[in-house]
């Protein structure tokens, strides 16, 4: 079985590649396509990298796994209409931090 994952940031995409790497890694059956994507920082490059997942999942035949760290909520969202199955590593792990 072959599915893509993509590692988006606003950033390098250091943190998503990295993290995403160690839990895929879990996953020894299945190969993936990894694709990094850094500096995903304007609601431009949030809509076609939607098209660049969305091809995928028409490609692969599963839906991509999508590891982020976009601090922006408009771009995220953007991402989330995407048919990837979406990650979101700064809410997923600073969320509970959250102490207000």
């Amino acid at each position: 079985m072959k599915r893509s994952a993509f590692f988006i940031s606003d950033g390098t995409g250091i943190t998503a590649e990295t993290l995403g790497q160690s839990l895929l890694a879990q996953f020894e059956n299945i190969t993936f396509s990894k694709i990094t994507r850094p500096y995903i920082d304007s609601v431009d490059k949030a809509r076609a990298m939607v098209q660049q997942i969305n091809i995928a999942a028409e490609k692969d035949g599963f839906r991509p796994i999508i590891f982020d760290t976009i601090v922006n909520q408009d771009i995220r969202e953007i991402l989330a209409t995407s048919n990837g199955f979406m990650i979101d590593i700064f809410s997923t792990f600073l969320a509970p931090w959250s102490w207000s």
